[in-house]
């Protein structure tokens, strides 16, 4: 029996399901649309690995299933690849009554998502992760995009799917490299909410990295309990209650862009949420003793060696290009204790250097 979860918004509003079920459920969605047609993004690797379920369970949808496979990385995650798919469904004679269906990790959610929002100003979208990372955070919230001139997701649009079916199965055939790479996400929400969940995703956490077994429909349902709730009460990022999501994201997409992408989104996160963290204590937001404390805790993380050799300078001046940024000054989003979030903080050039240096000397 499937977990749900109710995002409830002003115009549209849409199901996540968890569980061994959740995509005998998509088809009962999709088919309730009566479709014509039905394009399913996915990334070559989940492909490759997935085939037979895939076709197995889309067998039974009574529209007629296309497939576009691609190789989902951060440098295809750009405006060549939407005009492909684009491409594809023109020539195809997608209309109105037809549907695009993501299954991948969060760069196939992104693209695929901007792509059924631009399509004839917009066709229906369902999300399929297969990736911790996206089943926890990037497939629900309705943000798509896609990168533009060396900046992470500059281009996109907020467009909700009509459903996010999560299959837990799918982290069975990942890597523990993998799994790890979405801790960071785990790690944020941990902070976001209360005691309990802090404890509960804490728990999950060293079950994680020390490779027992963990209840991923417990940890999924949790973190986006939380992130259901954040989206439902400022959907467009119009109040600021939204951007507590972004703790340690502007750290990780210049991360990621100063690696040149060698390292993963969760894996440049988890340096993010570290630097967050520390520059919550810098700031004076967070007393010495109480963020030791978290630290402590999660002493048990380890951040990628790769991010040692990133220039903290040039980190900052992609930070200063971020599009959650406003007149070329860095506003980031710090801690003062579980569950209370301080937003559009603006910190000098000096205090985020001085956060990134003794971030590394975690390493």
């Amino acid at each position: 029996m499937a977990n749900q979860i109710k995002v409830k918004l002003f115009e549209s509003s849409y199901p996540i399901l968890i569980g061994n079920d959740s995509l005998l459920k998509l088809v009962d969605k999709i088919n309730s649309f009566h479709l014509s047609k039905c394009l399913i993004v996915v990334d070559h690797n989940v492909n490759k690995i997935h085939s037979f379920l895939i076709r197995k369970i889309f067998a039974t949808v009574d529209c007629k299933i296309f497939l576009y496979v691609f190789t989902a990385n951060e440098k295809n995650k750009n405006l060549k690849q939407v005009e492909n798919i684009h491409h594809f469904l023109s020539t195809n004679y997608f209309g109105r009554d037809s549907a695009i269906i993501a299954i991948g990790g969060g760069i196939t959610g992104d693209l695929a998502g901007f792509t059924a929002s631009t399509y004839m100003r917009g066709i229906k979208f369902f999300q399929v992760p297969t990736t911790l990372l996206s089943m926890v955070d990037s497939s629900v919230g309705g943000k798509t995009g896609v990168n533009f001139n060396q900046q992470k997701n500059l281009i996109g649009t907020f467009y909700q799917p009509n459903g996010v079916y999560i299959y837990p199965g799918f982290l069975s055939t990942l890597p523990q490299k993998e799994l790890i790479s979405g801790a960071g996400e785990v790690l944020k929400y941990s902070f976001l909410a209360d005691k309990k969940n802090y404890l509960l995703l804490k728990k999950n956490l060293e079950k994680l990295f020390s490779g027992k077994e963990v209840n991923f429909n417990s940890l999924i349902t949790s973190c986006l309990k939380i992130k259901a709730n954040i989206v439902m009460n400022d959907e467009k990022e119009l109040t600021g209650l939204r951007r507590i999501l972004n703790l340690g994201h502007t750290f990780a997409h210049a991360f990621e862009v100063e690696s040149n992408y060698k390292l993963k989104h969760g894996e440049a996160f988890i340096a993010g949420v570290f630097c967050g963290l520390l520059l919550s204590e810098i700031t004076g937001y967070i007393n010495k003793q109480k963020i030791n404390l978290f630290f402590k805790d999660i002493s048990f993380i380890n951040i990628n060696d790769l991010v040692k050799d990133l220039n903290p300078e040039s980190v900052y001046k992609t930070m200063v290009g971020d599009k959650k940024n406003s007149s070329s000054r860095v506003c980031l989003v710090l801690i003062e204790d579980i569950g209370s979030i301080v937003v559009d903080v603006i910190v000098s050039k000096e205090l985020i250097i001085e956060s990134i240096n003794r971030m590394k000397k975690m390493i």
